[in-house]
């Protein structure tokens, strides 16, 4: 089970984000990271182990429902939150787990491993040792710098800035 991080999820999702004009990039960024902030716990919750945090916002059942409430709503902030969860199982090769991408018409979710919340931190940071996960996370950490640099310039990264000036 191949994990992404944070930077490549916001980093890639903000760097596909720039090639469209309209795209809201707090709601990409939120949307990037929407799946892990609601199964991580959940599967805590629910299964007693982060090792289920693959659930319900993983599954493309979850993502049709939000690209039909964006287009219910004609809101260009809920469709750049679709694109953000679009790029977050792209990123999560969620191809390969076919019975929770096409939940629940492959059956119930795959179980996993249980583990407890220091190994789970400890299997992420042994995979960075791959280089299909650790390159992902150098480019995103990479474009997220070059984007707050870029910020300073009145690019793409004043968007993000003004959102957060928005928030105080």
């Amino acid at each position: 089970m191949a994990e992404m991080l944070l930077f490549a999820h916001i980093g890639i999702a903000l760097f596909i984000a720039r090639f469209f004009r309209r795209a809201d990039l707090a709601f990409v960024a939120a949307g990037s990271m929407l799946p892990d902030i609601i199964d991580k716990p959940l599967g805590t919750i629910l299964f007693g182990s982060p090792g289920m945090g693959r659930l319900f916002a993983h599954t493309s059942l979850f993502l049709l429902l939000l690209i039909a409430l964006a287009f219910y709503l004609q809101d260009v902030r809920i469709a750049s939150l679709c694109g953000g969860v679009l790029v977050h199982l792209g990123l999560d090769f969620m191809w390969n787990s076919p019975a929770t991408l096409l939940w629940p018409f492959l059956g119930p979710f795959p179980t996993s491993v249980n583990i407890d919340v220091i190994g789970y931190f400890e299997m992420l940071l042994l995979e960075l040792k791959e280089p299909i996960i650790l390159a992902p996370e150098c480019f995103g950490l990479a474009y997220l710098i070059y984007l707050g640099i870029e910020m300073d310039s009145g690019g793409i990264g004043s968007k993000v800035r003004s959102f957060f000036d928005h928030l105080e």
